[in-house]
């Protein structure tokens, strides 16, 4: 593959905060795949982030930078470049539980600071916020992109969500004000290798590789459509690449494998070979009751659509798990990523509402 070039005759070159993440590693190996330089900027140290266990480090095309865009630190030393993808962000249920002032701070004013930079740069293309799909609120089934946004202000559960509807907002104002090319992408229950963090799938592969009951809070009946994080990520890099998602809003996900906790419980114990069970415990707060994206503006406006099987993925995450959480090489298995300006594509799908 040629390598692509900006208007000025450079490599075109991407920015991502919170690089050393779970999304931001997915996505930094996508990007590459479609032939883009990164630079990949956080405040934290490399070893045992998401990047550092997926082995893309040696990659020469992939430049590491540090800055903490939520104290206000500036971008600028980072040059210019012609994409930013700002998917630095304070996250994790419990983490935002106890700490939602910290949470809206680091969240607001991260935002701030990519937006600045962002505004100043001669040859952007795009400017990429990574929200939530938590924006509405405890019953996302069936929400579209254009529905009004329900969030709690008086329960500390809800300020990372608060603090995204934020965030939309400053991009949109950014986009009105400035003429910021922008889009907004709206994860939906995102899980695989390298991930990190606290979650169902993460915590429900350590209790089964353990032999462990699995822990399931209330009733298990809430519902969720788990995405691969390499579906996840081809979707948001066609958001990047398309004309037609300029200023808006895109939910992204896998609508094909919605289930329960329960259910997501004795799948993992069926494929991990585990007779641990489960175990039903007091919820410790509030909960989303259901969370399914509607994908049809996301399939006929850049041609969305997931194509991991739930099982081989979930498999593929058990036996990372399995083997200690250490460095794996990632790999891509889709063979459908973005073409550098190639002719915008054309989808027979029902026109996006």
């Amino acid at each position: 593959m040629s390598q692509p070039t900006s208007a000025g005759g450079r490599p075109v070159r991407t920015l991502i905060t919170g690089g050393f993440g779970f999304l931001a590693t997915w996505i930094a190996a996508g990007l590459r795949r479609s032939g883009h330089e990164l630079i990949l900027v956080d405040n934290r140290g490399i070893e045992g982030s998401s990047l550092e266990l997926s082995g893309l480090l040696p990659d020469p095309m992939i430049q590491i930078g540090f800055a903490d865009v939520t104290t206000g630190a500036p971008l600028d030393a980072f040059g210019e470049v012609d994409y930013v993808v700002h998917a630095a962000a304070l996250l994790g249920v419990n983490k935002v539980r106890n700490a939602p002032e910290e949470t809206l701070r680091v969240n607001v004013n991260g935002t701030a600071v990519a937006l600045d930079y962002a505004r100043r740069l001669p040859a952007l293309r795009r400017f990429v916020l990574i929200s939530t799909s938590e924006v509405y609120g405890s019953d996302a089934g069936s929400a579209d992109e254009q529905e009004w946004l329900f969030v709690r202000t008086d329960d500390p559960r809800w300020s990372y969500a608060v603090s995204k509807v934020m965030a939309e907002a400053m991009v949109a104002a950014s986009g009105t004000e400035h003429q910021l090319p922008y889009v907004t992408v709206r994860p939906f229950n995102v899980y695989g290798p390298y991930r990190t963090g606290s979650y169902a799938v993460g915590e429900f592969a350590d209790r089964a590789a353990a032999g462990a009951p699995i822990t399931v809070h209330g009733d298990g009946r809430q519902s969720r459509a788990w995405c691969h994080a390499e579906d996840f990520a081809n979707g948001l890099i066609r958001c990047m690449h398309s004309e037609s998602a300029a200023g808006k809003t895109f939910n992204l996900g896998d609508d094909r494998y919605g289930m329960t906790i329960t259910e997501l419980a004795d799948l993992t114990l069926k494929i991990s070979g585990s007779t641990g069970g489960i175990q039903y415990v007091s919820p410790n707060g509030p909960d989303i009751r259901s969370r399914k994206p509607d994908l049809r503006r996301a399939r006929a406006l850049v041609g969305h659509q997931p194509m991991r099987d739930l099982d081989d993925g979930l498999l593929e995450t058990i036996e990372w798990v399995r083997d200690g959480r250490n460095r794996m090489p990632l790999v891509l298995q889709r063979d459908d990523w973005p073409v550098w300006n190639a002719p915008e594509p054309r989808f027979e799908e029902a026109v996006p509402r």
